[in-house]
């Protein structure tokens, strides 16, 4: 289950390691916050009218990935907080569909370089995801009424900088750029490739070989998905 605040930020973030693991056979589901109904500049649009193009394009993405199914909770765009009410709507979708893995953004991670603080929409939801995942979804006592208790095995936290894992998608770059082209209120008609393919490239040089998943030798792959990886449920030795 990927949690994240906008349509198109599964896109920009793990799309790769989404279409990995939809290709394995893995069933995923999106939960999108908002709808992104305040993401323009364009005064054509309303924020009612955004949102519906937002939605249709945000499903025609996940239909590439291979993802089974698209949630909308539909919060304001800009105006997402990390309250108890919003909490309580992510535990219930946890445990309806009661993932093993659970993707969010890091809610710690203000900025990037000296060019990008992030959207408050991010941390909202990043912060809000992992209140959800632990310990609220799994408490016996807690909201009985949203479903049975899950839980969660592992967090891939995305958009972090303090990374440990990272995930080759090499052979899933391409539905990963495809799946970002369906979101044409947003990019156009521009080729958003050069600029995906340089951030893949960056983050698998900076993987060390040891901690790269799916691979056994030691090379590192072409293109990579960092996360900061917390494994909540931990095999018997």
């Amino acid at each position: 289950m990927a949690i994240y605040a906008h349509p198109d930020d599964i896109e920009f973030t793990v799309a790769g390691t989404v279409a990995k693991w939809a290709q394995a056979g893995c069933e995923v589901t999106f939960v999108l916050i908002t709808s992104g109904n305040s993401g323009t500049h364009d005064r054509k649009f309303t924020r009612k009218s955004l949102a519906r193009v937002r939605e249709r394009e945000e499903r025609e993405s996940a239909r590439i990935l291979g993802a089974a199914r698209v949630v909308f909770l539909r919060h304001g765009d800009c105006e997402l907080v990390p309250t108890l009410a919003l909490r309580k709507e992510l535990v219930r979708r946890i445990r309806r569909h009661r993932p093993e893995v659970v993707l969010c953004n890091d809610p710690q991670a203000l900025f990037f370089g000296d060019r990008y603080i992030n959207h408050p929409d991010h941390l909202a939801a990043g912060k809000g995801a992992l209140e959800a995942v632990f310990p609220c979804a799994e408490m016996e006592l807690l909201w009985p009424g949203a479903g049975p208790v899950h839980k969660v095995h592992a967090v891939y936290v995305s958009s972090t900088p303090s990374p440990n894992t990272w995930i080759d998608v090499t052979e899933t770059i391409d539905v990963k750029i495809a799946a970002l082209s369906a979101h044409r209120s947003q990019l156009g008609d521009r080729d958003i490739s050069p600029r995906i393919h340089g951030w893949a490239m960056d983050e698998a040089r900076r993987a060390p070989a040891r901690t790269v998943a799916g691979r056994r030798s030691t090379a590192r792959p072409k293109y990579a998905e960092a996360f900061r990886v917390m494994r909540l449920l931990r095999e018997e030795a």
